[in-house]
């Protein structure tokens, strides 16, 4: 029987708070973009292509979310390692806290990004030639999810 270690615990922590805050910053950013594609797309179907990609514009978080999940389980030893890797409870820490940048700036980024993209939604159903610009508009609100990303990949790479 394998024992679970408190700083095994912590890795595992700072994974799910990756991913987890990650996948609902999407989910929420895109269910507000969904929502204002789907009023859009009742008086013009043709547009869509863009509504489409304009929803799922605020997915990339999750998938942020989940890379650094991965990176935080590869890093620690936990995928593909040796059964039984043991991890202090001071490194342990070290992992959760590198799960805390892409985490929260995941969520809120994708959150706003979604609020933005519905924007821009709105912005292309008056006029197509506004797609690049809404386009524009919506991914600097990312640019802080990436920041995260960076942030945490810095972090994993320091310790």
């Amino acid at each position: 029987m394998e024992i679970i270690t408190i700083g095994t615990a912590l890795v595992f922590a700072g994974a799910a708070i990756s991913a987890a805050l990650g996948f609902s910053g999407s989910a929420i950013g895109m269910g507000y973009a969904g929502q204002a594609a789907s009023g859009v797309l009742g008086e013009k179907p043709n547009l869509f292509g863009k509504m489409l990609l304009m929803q799922a514009l605020p997915g990339s978080q999750g998938i942020y979310g989940f890379v650094g999940a991965f990176l935080i389980l590869n890093f620690a030893g936990i995928l593909g390692g040796e059964p039984g890797v043991i991890i202090e409870t001071s490194v342990g820490w070290q992992y959760l806290m590198a799960g805390i940048p892409i985490g929260v700036a995941g969520f809120f980024s994708g959150m706003f990004q979604g609020m933005v993209a519905a924007s821009g939604i709105s912005m292309i159903a008056k006029d197509e030639a506004n797609m690049g610009r809404a386009i524009i508009l919506s991914v600097m609100v990312e640019t802080w999810a990436i920041f995260g990303v960076l942030i945490s990949f810095i972090l994993l790479t320091s310790m």
